[in-house]
């Protein structure tokens, strides 16, 4: 194993306890946001044009409504301790979404931490949303709304997710831990990964792999 430089997170459903996204069309938008994400999941429509879709979807939200959403939004009980570990071992960690930056600057100013990250760019005025895709890359794949690969920069790198916007880049990572449907997925297709359910078991995994690096 070579030594670790760099890491990649996803953001919902790895860092948060839920998928805040899918959480908040579930409960601010109109039900047919449901066959939109069908579609996403079978492969029919791409991530950007189902975010597209389901932000049109979304009903008048007040701002009380939405900074009570955010504000809720809870993290791993153990994110804020890998946090400390990585810094330990000055490894870098960025965070990389195909969610709403909105939703990931609330959260990582509530706890005071300094994480890049790159994400699509949700906008809210006077009760509406518009959505913009600053990181979309033509030549993707996958056509994801933000192009995960494209924004790794080492040969050599760790990958943390959980989800379908992770497909990609999972087989790429040197080191790749994953969760609920990323770990089917690396289950099914024989994907070397480690499975985790908390950030406790990464730190756990990423303290071994330092000591023999």
């Amino acid at each position: 194993m070579k030594k670790i430089k760099a890491i990649y997170c996803d953001f919902d459903g790895t860092i948060t306890k839920e998928d805040s996204v899918n959480l908040f069309f579930e409960k601010y938008a109109s039900e047919k946001w449901m066959d939109s994400e069908k579609l996403w999941i079978e492969g029919k429509i791409s991530s950007r044009e189902n975010a597209i879709i389901q932000v049109g979807l979304l009903k008048n939200v007040s701002e009380e409504q939405l900074e009570d959403y955010i504000n809720a939004i809870e993290i791993d009980d153990y994110f804020l301790d890998f946090v400390d570990f990585v810094k330990s071992k000055n490894i870098k960690l960025t965070i990389l979404s195909d969610g709403f930056d909105l939703f990931i600057q609330r959260v990582l100013d509530r706890y005071n931490l300094d994480i890049p990250y790159y994400a699509n760019k949700l906008t809210y005025k006077n009760g509406k949303f518009s959505i913009e895709f600053p990181y979309f890359n033509e030549d993707c794949d996958k056509k994801a709304g933000m192009c995960k690969c494209q924004k790794v920069r080492e040969n050599s790198f760790c990958y943390i997710g959980d989800g379908t916007s992770d497909l990609c880049i999972a087989s790429k990572a040197d080191l790749l831990f994953a969760s609920k449907n990323l770990h089917k997925y690396c289950k099914d297709n024989n994907i070397k990964h480690s499975h985790f359910t908390s950030f406790r078991n990464i730190i756990d995994v990423l303290k071994k792999e330092t000591e023999h690096a």
